[in-house]
């Protein structure tokens, strides 16, 4: 080929030259954390569980009761809290999940908000042992962002006396 010839279109060393830079910057693009679209979890700091006191608590008369603290890191998207649920219960009683105030709970955006997570039971007996809540989270107020990750929040249960002050 003469360079008169070459001159009319693009090069074979040209076209190779732009390949080899359109490939490396495919690649890089696959790994973006999934996070990074919907916004970062929310952090949620829970204190020590109480137990509530039999009947004598009409609001909330036998379980456990877990302040938390939740944090919306995401300074533009609302977080919804939307589901919780009990795993891992150690505690030989069957836990129902509830939380105060009641599901959807909303997190502004940069907001920290208090909430009390329930795990009530039909039994009062002094226990010992743990249980992970399960805390479904996302974008709408339905449930119907699934695209997060339960948060899983461990809570240990010493062999407590009744301690929960009733609301």
């Amino acid at each position: 080929m003469s360079e008169v010839e070459q001159s009319k279109g693009v090069s074979r060393r040209t076209v190779t030259k732009a390949m080899a830079w359109a490939v490396p910057a495919v690649a890089l693009a696959a790994p973006i954390p999934a996070y990074a679209v919907s916004g970062p979890p929310p952090q949620i700091v829970t204190g020590a569980a109480c137990k509530s006191p039999g009947n004598s608590c009409k609001t909330f008369p036998k379980g456990y009761n877990v302040p938390a603290t939740v944090h919306n890191p995401d300074p533009v998207k609302t977080i919804w809290i939307t589901g919780l649920s009990i795993t891992n219960n150690t505690l030989g009683i069957t836990l129902t999940p509830s939380t105060s105030p009641a599901l959807p709970i909303q997190v502004a955006p940069g907001a920290t908000i208090n909430i009390v997570l329930q795990a009530q039971s039909g039994n009062s007996a002094n226990q010992a042992g743990s249980f992970d809540f399960n805390v479904t989270w996302g974008h709408a107020s339905d449930g119907s962002d699934h695209d997060h990750s339960p948060i899983v929040l461990h809570i240990d249960v010493p062999g407590t006396p009744p301690g929960c002050v009733c609301p």
